[in-house]
């Protein structure tokens, strides 16, 4: 299975991992499975971090790539069909972070690691809910 997790999901992995439902460690710890970060989390990350609203122990570039490479996370780039098929998405989810996921997990058959409910409005998406 090939998993796109959110940036919520991400984080809680290293710093929360008790906020993760059993089924959601279990496959992001099954070594079959791929496990995909995003670059729009990035991102958004770096957004955060810059504003204040993210502290992080250590440099956001560190702190990504160290955890890329303890996790076996793959990155993935935004690609143009990415970038029209989270504008041609219905309205139901704001965040243009969100939206970017979405799109990716749908047009990369990848099952989305998430607890943010808004995605469940979404046709066409795998989703592995992140909380019990």
């Amino acid at each position: 299975m090939k998993l796109l997790l959110d940036t919520q999901c991400w984080l809680w992995w290293f710093a929360q991992p008790e906020r993760l439902s059993e089924e959601t460690i279990a496959h992001i710890a099954d070594e079959t499975n791929e496990l995909w970060f995003s670059v729009a989390s990035i991102w958004e990350m770096g957004i955060k971090v810059a504003i204040g609203k993210l502290p992080l122990p250590e440099p956001i570039d560190s702190y990504i790539s160290t955890r890329m490479v303890q996790l076996g996370a793959r990155s993935l780039l935004i690609t143009t069909p990415h970038a029209l098929r989270a504008a041609a998405l219905p309205l139901h989810h704001r965040d243009p972070f969100d939206r970017m996921l979405i799109a990716q997990a749908q047009l990369e058959n990848m099952t989305l690691v998430s607890a943010d409910a808004m995605f469940r409005q979404y046709n066409n998406i795998s989703i592995l809910w992140a909380i019990a």
